[in-house]
């Protein structure tokens, strides 16, 4: 073997890897998935205002909505990959953001159109709204912040 061989190997194993990183990045951002998970976000954060039992059975629907789509995606992947830290607290900051973008959602929704604490249609219902749609109008600048985030990772893929 002659260094031209191997390092046409060589490039053809990043090229590879490029590939694997954008597929990867590519199903985990898939329209369906996205519009299931931003309406289990809906239902989940709208059921903060219901009734009682209504909130209850609400809030499990919702969010675990939100969750099954997440797994059933990550199930059905045809790249498989464990997330590195900075992975992690992309995720854990994405979550705590749609929290507090949910809270700045709702204090709106009182000021500007004074709108009921509770009810279907509720600050919260205003805000869930609002915040889903964020969820996804935010999805393109997700996804290239994740390929940012695998391309950094090195040789993980």
């Amino acid at each position: 073997m002659d260094p031209h061989d191997a390092q046409s190997s060589l490039d053809d194993i990043r090229r590879f890897q490029d590939r694997t990183r954008k597929e990867i990045v590519r199903q985990r951002f898939a329209r369906p998935y996205v519009l299931l998970a931003a309406l289990g976000l809906f239902v989940g954060l709208a059921s903060l205002d219901l009734q009682n039992p209504w909130s209850t059975a609400a809030l499990l629907l919702g969010f675990g909505l939100y969750v099954g789509v997440g797994i059933v995606q990550e199930h059905r992947a045809l790249v498989h990959r464990k997330p590195a830290g900075p992975e992690w607290l992309f995720w854990a900051g994405l979550l705590a953001g749609l929290m507090l973008l949910f809270g700045v959602f709702r204090i709106a929704a009182w000021a500007w159109f004074a709108l009921p604490a509770q009810g279907l249609l509720s600050q919260g219902t205003l805000a869930a709204a609002a915040t889903a749609a964020t969820y996804v109008a935010m999805t393109p600048l997700v996804r290239r912040t994740l390929q940012t985030i695998t391309r950094r990772d090195g040789g993980r893929v």
